[in-house]
């Protein structure tokens, strides 16, 4: 952290939080004499930042004999935190008005309903996405500008200088002028405040600029712009390149994805009454849309966040079993004796077996690191080309892998055991994978951890069958006992376990 920035943190955040909007103390005031209050609390707190921070900074800074993994959603930290607790929360805050607030008051409040939209926009984009936890994204979209929300909170005539002297919507010209007025840009304020307020990891990641190429960072930026350039217009060409990167993330056409955007900004204003300040989607009807031309070049790309869109994958086609090639590949599994077959070749089969003779999208094999630390794909088929196959595990902070490097063990994730296994699959373990439904299976040698084999059916979990599964298992298993044999062929006679006539946990 710089000098400047640091000196701006003491000087004015210092025993200051963001305000909380009158509209929002009233709601939940009301919300919290109702019966059970939690099934819409997340609701209002995600409209209102001032909240938001102050219940993850609370929140967060609590100690929990059996919650030892930061606090990610409204709905877990108002869990961990209790009713009782809640209900002090918004009380703790300032209070802001929107029908009281001066101009440049009302400014910080325009952020505010801004914010909302945007997180309301990835919400529904998350959710498309099929992501396992929108409301981390959601919410992380709400406070990725707390840096921007702080600067009109604590010094709202500073904040409107650097507001004049912005001629264009280029991100890196708005970040140059406000390190040369401040000593720091806005997104380096979020990063620091982030850290003093304890807000959820998906915040922390988002601001980092290594991360943009992840998808839900993707989302949340694209939303963010999606929100800002709504307040100018719907129907410029800014808007029309950000809405065409969506589809492609989303893999939606465009014409739809006009229509959900659309949509999401109209659910977001229903909220009006919270802000008191004009919404985006009243533009959507003030603004006819323009009638394209015959032959017009598509619009060019907005300025701002310059974020590349994947290449539009060709969707996967539902493979089908070849029980020849399964049991085919179990034959050869079986019979592997000799020291010719190694490691690799058994691999190399098992992966054809679990691919084409039972017929899922994409199966690879990890191994240990030497340090412990990761897994390492060594080897993968794939219906199509992705960075899976080149990729590491990691192992920390401990996750289901991690588990799984305990003791030998397979298991399927799927709808019925999310809930359970929610905290075992953390977010960017699930990013890497782009897949929240999947098999694996560890493998041991001689009671220690070699690595695992994994597949899925990419995003069509609906493939992942018992039948299937039972293969999966059995595929493992032979591949397992081969590697156990040619190890035990390159293995010294002295060396070798002697006959015990007692089962193999008790060698």
């Amino acid at each position: 952290m710089n000098r400047a920035l640091k000196k701006w943190l003491e000087l004015h955040v210092k025993g200051h939080r963001l305000p909380v909007l009158r509209r929002t103390v009233a709601d939940l005031d009301l919300l919290y004499r109702q019966e059970d209050p939690f099934e819409q609390l997340s609701e209002f707190i995600l409209r209102d930042p001032g909240v938001a921070t102050m219940l993850f900074s609370t929140a967060n800074s609590i100690h929990h004999q059996h919650f030892s993994m930061p606090l990610t959603t409204v709905e877990h930290a108002a869990m961990m935190l209790g009713l009782n607790r809640m209900e002090t929360i918004h009380r703790e805050l300032p209070v802001i008005d929107p029908a009281e607030c001066d101009e440049r008051e009302l400014m910080l409040v325009r952020i505010y309903s801004r914010a909302w939209h945007a997180s309301c926009q990835a919400m529904i984009w998350s959710r498309l996405r099929i992501d396992m936890v929108p409301g981390e994204v959601s919410l992380a979209t709400l406070l990725y500008g707390v840096g921007e929300m702080a600067m009109w909170r604590f010094q709202p005539a500073r904040a409107a200088e650097i507001e004049g002297m912005i001629k264009d919507e280029d991100e890196q010209s708005q970040e140059s002028i406000q390190r040369q007025e401040l000593g720091f840009s806005y997104k380096e304020l979020s990063a620091a405040l982030a850290d003093e307020w304890k807000l959820p990891l998906l915040v922390h990641e988002s601001l980092n600029p290594e991360n943009l190429a992840r998808p839900r960072i993707r989302i949340m930026l694209l939303a963010l712009q999606v929100a800002r350039l709504a307040e100018r217009g719907w129907y410029t060409a800014g808007m029309s390149s950000v809405i065409e990167e969506v589809a492609c993330l989303l893999h939606t056409p465009r014409a739809e994805m006009i229509g959900i955007v659309h949509r999401a900004a109209v659910g977001a204003a229903r909220a009006y009454r919270t802000f008191g300040v004009p919404q985006a989607a009243a533009r959507l009807v003030t603004t006819p849309a323009p009638i394209a031309a015959a032959g017009t070049a598509r619009a060019a790309p907005a300025a701002g966040l310059c974020i590349a869109p994947p290449p539009r994958r060709r969707p996967d086609a539902k493979p089908s079993p070849r029980p020849e090639i399964f049991r085919q590949t179990l034959q050869r599994l079986e019979q592997i004796q000799d020291l010719q077959p190694t490691v690799p070749t058994i691999v190399r089969q098992a992966l054809r077996g679990i691919h084409e003779g039972i017929g899922l999208h994409r199966a690879l094999y990890a191994s240990l690191s030497p340090d412990g630390e990761s897994l390492k794909v060594r080897a993968a088929c794939c219906e199509r080309e992705d960075g899976l196959g080149r990729s590491s595990l990691a192992l920390q902070p401990p996750n289901l892998f991690t588990r799984m490097m305990e003791r030998p063990m397979s298991i399927w994730v799927n709808d019925a055991n999310h809930g359970k296994l929610r905290y075992l699959l953390p977010a960017g373990l699930l990013e890497l994978l782009d897949c929240d439904s999947f098999f694996a299976c560890s493998i041991f040698l001689d009671g220690s951890p070699e690595g695992l084999f994994y597949c899925d059916c990419h995003q069509a979990p609906e493939l992942l069958s018992e039948e299937r599964y039972r293969m999966f298992r059995r595929l493992c298993d032979s591949a397992a006992d081969a590697m156990k044999r040619i190890a035990l062929a390159h293995t010294p006679p002295s060396h070798r376990p002697q006959e015990t006539g007692l089962p193999d946990d008790h060698i």
